[in-house]
């Protein structure tokens, strides 16, 4: 998947998820005249409330307490008495976290967020939004991989300047808090617990970071470089997910 540049990611964003409210209001406007056999109204567009038209999902959340919840689209459907919009099984991007998108009210406003979407398989995870000042750097940086994933797909490629924008819209993260290289699986440095951190990324070089999430599969080299050095040694390998260090890995005294 092809990764947009600064601004334009948040851009373009905004764009496919008006596009969508859109797509949805004209689809239940459609559903609502096949029922009544009534005549489009060009001039009369009703968008839809998150607060009155997707409260029993709200209701279902927010009485269920859980902090992790798997429903499938039929369940979904079921909760809310009517029929899911064809652009839920067709775009991610139906399932955003974004207050300008009615349906992601009814989680976000009981403090659920959407963490996986899978549209083959038709469901949604849903997780308890923990309160951002008692998370750590690394639960954010996860977190909004996570979230990037499951909007965008494994292996999407984004820049170091996105993620920063991502984390301060998101947590309010201050950019000289977070060196996202710590976090990927091909990429170490002297004073950082490799092993104990989470591996997110794969480092492409020149600012750019291809998203992978924790617990893949890796395989490739490791490299490490000298303080004030560009020269990069290979410390270490990974076999599916299993990493391997090498004789260069004590040398440079590594955590």
């Amino acid at each position: 998947m092809n990764s947009y540049q600064g601004g334009d990611f948040m851009e373009y964003e905004k764009i496919i998820i008006d596009l969508l409210n859109r797509i949805v209001t004209l689809e239940e406007r459609v559903a609502k005249l096949e029922n009544s056999g009534a005549t489009l109204q060009t001039n009369e567009v009703e968008l839809p409330s998150g607060s009155k038209k997707y409260r029993f999902l709200s209701d279902y959340l927010h009485e269920s307490n859980q902090s992790h919840i798997k429903l499938s689209y039929a369940e979904i459907e079921n909760i809310l008495k009517f029929k899911l919009p064809d652009s839920a099984s067709t775009h991610r991007a139906f399932w955003a976290n974004t207050t300008s998108h009615s349906i992601a009210l009814s989680w976000l406003s009981v403090s659920y967020e959407v963490v996986e979407v899978n549209l083959e398989e038709k469901y949604i995870v849903f997780e308890k939004k923990r309160s951002f000042d008692k998370m750590t750097i690394n639960e954010q940086m996860k977190t909004v991989v996570d979230e990037i994933i499951s909007e965008y797909g494994l292996h999407y490629k984004i820049s170091l300047k996105e993620l920063y924008e991502l984390l301060g819209a998101r947590f309010g993260t201050n950019s000289g808090s977070v060196i996202p290289s710590d976090y990927c699986y091909n990429r170490t440095n002297k004073g950082i617990e490799f092993l104990k951190k989470p591996r997110l990324f794969a480092f492409l070089g020149d600012g750019m970071y291809e998203c992978l999430g924790e617990n893949y599969p890796f395989n490739g080299s490791v490299y490490a470089n000298e303080k004030g050095s560009s020269e990069e040694v290979e410390v270490g390998t990974w076999e599916n997910g299993v990493f391997y260090k090498n004789d260069n890995w004590n040398l440079y005294c590594l955590k």
